[in-house]
């Protein structure tokens, strides 16, 4: 353990902030992608009925799903909502952080919830508002105390 934390210590010491919050945010923005596409299937829905949702082709919807696809913020929220999922912002200023974050050994986002669905979502369903009843939802704690 001792040696690990060794190693840690020596990475970091070599990473300079700028790289280690490029490293930080980029696994973010990975980490957030992989959990709407883990929401989409898990509410039974595929490529296809997104991609109708959206208005645009399933090729479309699979280059968004893709790891390297540079998405436009208005896209992503327009996909959160195609999959029945909310997309939080917040900035914050890097006081240190990121080079402890980039240097671990493994990556857990200190932001990272396990988000699983309150209901089977389908196409149908989300096209049609009637019959629709709001579920219950709580904002993280941080949106809860401003």
């Amino acid at each position: 353990m001792a040696n690990m934390m060794q190693a840690v210590r020596r990475v970091a010491s070599s990473l300079n902030p700028v790289r280690a919050r490029a490293k930080v945010l980029s696994r973010e923005t990975r980490e957030m992608r992989e959990s709407l596409i883990a929401l989409r299937r898990a509410n039974g829905m595929t490529q296809k009925d997104v991609a109708d949702l959206l208005g645009v082709s399933q090729q479309a919807v699979y280059k968004l799903e893709r790891y390297d696809a540079d998405l436009r913020l208005s896209t992503l929220e327009r996909y959160a909502n195609a999959v029945g999922a909310l997309v939080y912002h917040r900035v914050e200023a890097d006081r240190g952080q990121s080079i402890n974050l980039a240097a671990a050994p493994t990556w857990r986002s200190p932001r990272a919830a396990t988000v699983a669905p309150v209901r089977p979502v389908s196409p149908a369903h989300v096209r049609s508002v009637e019959g629709w009843q709001p579920t219950a939802t709580r904002a993280p704690q941080e949106i809860q105390a401003s």
